[in-house]
């Protein structure tokens, strides 16, 4: 059953200041003024409900990373990287004379990585059957095509994305030939042509990988021929076959058997912290995320007089020891408004419209705990609406999070620590007449 807390009083744990009477002047608080006849209160008391759910789908078109691989978390199961990639003609042509040498698959890493890389990785190469396509112009997380069954290419290797600047995949010589061929015969001379025999490639990780890799959309596959000249020297050529970021992106899937998760079937679904050991989650490309609400921040209003939100900062701290060298964090986090169906109205802005983020300002190196402080004063001034009182929560999202697989353990607030638990930071300013 779904437990409600009950509202504490405002000022069980106020910290308050207050101008001496017959004082004209202003006391500056932030960047607000306020004159002697109003009192200002540090509240940090308000209910405050965490939540994980999961979001149907997450856009993934046109992003400049495409990622590959695979690793298994103790908390958030099995999460697997693949790339959809099509690949663009380059109106070439091949001399009678010349010779097919290789071909080969140029992957290069973009510097991201996530999970354990010191463990041996393979990667395999598949032809796409079905031409790449959406009916509403964007690609998603959840987007497959039908696939060969045969790899044309495949390679085990050590990964080193930050020494290394690319990866490269020796392809199949009867793939390589065919085209090299279709090409010196002029069978192939638009991109149509093209594209009606080579709908693209699949790069997928093998099940037993430990590491999500970033690759680069500049990444390539190139044809290596060979051409002897007057003096019978060969001089080695190339074709390169970019990729055509528009129609290539990464499909992201876990697999939660035995987790929390398993149990989310829609975007309506919550986790509470309560249910979940006082944490909520958070996994960028898969479609976690953590829902806020302040169930009663109307109650605000009981307080006497006339009274307004001069400044609200919500403080949502990483579960001690779930941030790794391995399974790192980043210092900062997106942040959306959404309805009670989890629908996205809009990223968080500031009273001018402004996007604010979750900024990572605490860092305690001795007791291993992060804190990021979320700018919410826009956000409660908007819950204080009627039309919004009820439907209105924050969704904290990675950056990057529809190019990344990074995840998140946030401490809830039933937190026996202060300094850990989930908590809303106000204040809040009486105008007395």
């Amino acid at each position: 059953m779904k437990q409600i807390f009950s509202v504490i009083l405002l000022f069980l744990s106020i910290a308050f200041f207050m101008a001496c009477e017959g004082d004209d002047t202003a006391v500056p608080v932030g960047e607000d003024w306020i004159t002697v006849d109003t009192k200002v209160y540090f509240i940090d008391s308000l209910t405050v409900n965490a939540s994980t759910f999961k979001f149907d789908s997450i856009a993934v078109s046109n992003t400049s990373r495409l990622l590959v691989g695979t690793y298994t978390d103790a908390v958030f199961g099995k999460t697997t990287a693949k790339s959809y990639m099509q690949l663009a003609y380059p109106f070439s042509s091949i001399d009678d004379d010349a010779v097919y040498d290789s071909i080969a698959l140029i992957l290069k890493y973009d510097n991201y990585f996530y999970n354990d890389t010191t463990q041996t990785q393979t990667i395999n190469v598949f032809n796409i059957l079905d031409d790449i396509k959406s009916d509403d112009d964007y690609f998603y997380n959840t987007t497959n095509f039908d696939v060969s069954e045969t790899t044309i290419g495949s390679k085990t290797f050590q990964a080193y994305p930050i020494k290394e600047d690319s990866l490269h995949i020796t392809i199949s010589d009867v793939f390589g030939k065919e085209l090299y061929q279709r090409i010196q015969d002029n069978e192939i001379t638009t991109s149509d042509d093209f594209l009606n025999l080579y709908k693209g490639i699949l790069v997928k990780p093998d099940e037993n990988n430990t590491s999500v890799l970033g690759f680069a959309t500049s990444s390539f596959l190139r044809l290596y021929y060979s051409v002897d000249d007057e003096v019978e020297v060969e001089d080695s050529e190339t074709i390169e076959f970019s990729l055509n970021s528009t129609n290539s992106f990464h499909n992201i899937s876990s697999d939660y058997s035995g987790t929390y998760f398993d149990t989310l079937e829609s975007e309506e679904t919550q986790l509470l912290s309560t249910d979940t050991g006082d944490n909520s989650f958070m996994q960028s490309g898969t479609g976690l995320a953590t829902r806020i609400d302040i169930p009663y921040v109307e109650r605000i209003n009981d307080i006497a007089g006339n009274g307004s939100i001069l400044n609200a900062n919500l403080k949502l701290s990483i579960k001690q020891n779930s941030s790794t060298e391995n399974l790192p964090i980043r210092d900062s986090l997106s942040v959306f408004l959404i309805d009670r169906k989890g629908d996205v109205y809009s990223t968080l802005t500031n009273a001018v419209g402004e996007t604010v983020y979750g900024i990572l300002e605490e860092i305690d190196e001795e007791f291993k705990t992060l804190t990021y402080s979320i700018p919410a004063t826009y956000f409660l001034n908007l819950k204080l609406e009627a039309a919004y009182s009820d439907n209105l929560y924050l969704a904290i999202y990675g950056q990057g999070f529809n190019q990344s697989v990074d995840r998140y353990i946030f401490n809830g607030e039933g937190s026996p620590s202060s300094d850990l638990k989930l908590k809303l930071e106000l204040t809040y300013a009486i105008y007395e007449d």
